[in-house]
């Protein structure tokens, strides 16, 4: 299968990257991890862009099913993940990814074992247990363990499906990508986890989450002193910031960030599959998820210039001021695109387990809002639900064309610094999707107030 995906991807190079009578050369470049295989295809080619291929659509009559957008097709059944990466004058990427198979962790134990447990759970906070707790780091021998423990507090509707794979995530710590840590008792009882899953590309900065306890010992401060010890190590490995996304299903894990000095500063809506059941909390929510983004600075940010949006330049700088982050916010002159020749730097991947995508404008050029449109177009094709873009706020040209991408149906989600950008904006777009915002769950004073905001922008409302 993978090697079927690789020659569709380098066909499509040999055939529609270069003029008839070009001579050029292209790269196959082969990344194995410990976990699976990613083999990036990279050429300096014609420009592309994937929206414009179209899907296929599978027919039970052969004669009449046409081959256009076959080679996609069989990308995508073919491999784990298929993602396009536009480099402007450094050309473009395809990606394909595929992940080793890994057993589940109900693969470890009799299903009957784990559901006897549940139907036995006392109500939260019922057991008074006053011994100390040991915070360390998880043992790889203990993440069958750490599987058990989310299975029991989410059943199998957690956001991070590698949780549940204790081979796979035992490999993501040993590779430094998730650095796990347990709350154990003097009984060696693994009770509560916590993580940081490290951003790809660099390590200045960390996502914290992760977070599950054994319903029996919710609410004896093991979650806080989890992320206490999570702060430190980051602080230890020179860090310069974590964020957090937060369910907004319960406020929970909110209170517990706030507790150890987060501060919010976005609301990511309908991130995630609805039916998520929250064991012996709020129980099974049957709408798509949704975050409470929040950060913690771990150095001093030097004084930053940006340029918000004109009319969201209010909450940005209550954001900035809520975060503790000194910056000046400057109006953009840049109103004529025409005046730039560079071409549109984007990047784009759909996370098809969570019928989500993300794209990040990297770049900026005379051609953006069409080019945007065109990805946007694709994905609702693909019935995607949610988007979320991510934009440059120490780029004059995000504030000139946030107006362009709000008319596309993209609404103010928040900020987030050091995500993807030192300093950056979320815009959000849903698609058809209608959320109940009385559901929602915010913690915070600042919280209730940004998800007002967003709110009164959110077109489906």
């Amino acid at each position: 299968m993978i090697l079927l995906a690789v020659e569709e991807a380098v066909v499509n190079v040999i055939e529609h990257a270069f003029e008839p009578a070009e001579k050029a050369s292209f790269q196959i470049i082969i990344e194995p991890s410990t976990t699976g295989l990613k083999i990036i295809v990279k050429d300096k080619g014609l420009p592309y862009a994937p929206s414009l291929v179209p899907t296929y659509a599978v027919d039970s009559d052969l004669e009449k099913m046409e081959s256009s957008g076959l080679g996609s097709y069989l990308m995508r059944k073919s491999m784990d993940e298929v993602t396009f990466h536009n480099l402007g004058k450094e050309g473009k990427e395809l990606h394909l990814v595929r992940r080793l198979p890994f057993r589940n962790i109900s693969d470890y134990h009799a299903p009957e074992e784990t559901d006897q447990h549940l139907a036995q759970i006392p109500q939260p906070g019922a057991l008074q247990y006053d011994a100390p707790l040991e915070i360390r780091l998880t043992r790889l021998s203990e993440t069958v363990e750490v599987s058990r423990l989310f299975y029991r507090s989410y059943g199998y509707s957690y956001v991070h499906d590698s949780i549940y794979y204790p081979d796979r995530f035992a490999q993501l710590i040993e590779e430094g990508e998730i650095i796990s840590a347990v709350a154990v008792t003097g009984e060696d009882q693994i009770i509560g986890h916590g993580g940081l899953a490290m951003e790809e590309g660099h390590r200045r900065v960390a996502e914290a989450g992760m977070a599950a306890t054994k319903p029996l010992m919710r609410g004896i401060g093991g979650m806080t002193k989890i992320v206490q010890f999570l702060i430190e190590y980051a602080k230890n490995q020179g860090m310069e910031g974590l964020f957090a996304r937060a369910v907004a299903d319960h406020p929970f894990s909110q209170k517990t960030g706030f507790k150890c000095g987060f501060r919010d500063c976005g609301i990511l809506l309908g991130i995630g599959l609805p039916d998520t059941d929250y064991k012996n909390i709020v129980g099974l929510v049957t709408q798509r998820v949704s975050l409470v983004c929040s950060f913690l600075p771990l150095v001093e940010v030097g004084r930053c210039i940006l340029y918000p949006p004109e009319h969201h330049r209010s909450i940005v700088e209550d954001i900035y001021d809520n975060l503790g982050i000194d910056a000046t916010f400057v109006a953009s002159e840049m109103n004529d695109l025409r005046k730039t020749e560079e071409r549109t730097l984007l990047k784009s991947r759909v996370i098809p387990s969570d019928s989500r995508a993300e794209i990040v404008l990297t770049g900026y050029g005379k051609d953006t809002a069409a080019e945007l449109a065109h990805v946007l177009k694709d994905l609702l094709h693909r019935k995607v639900e949610e988007i979320s873009l991510y934009l440059d706020l120490q780029d004059p040209m995000t504030a000139s064309l946030c107006r362009e991408f709000e008319a596309l149906g993209f609404f103010f989600s928040g900020v987030m610094p050091f995500l993807h950008f030192d300093h950056t904006l979320i815009l959000q777009y849903l698609n058809n999707i209608t959320l109940d915002y009385a559901q929602l769950k915010v913690a915070s004073d600042f919280g209730h107030r940004l998800l007002n905001y967003v709110r009164e922008r959110d077109p489906n409302q």
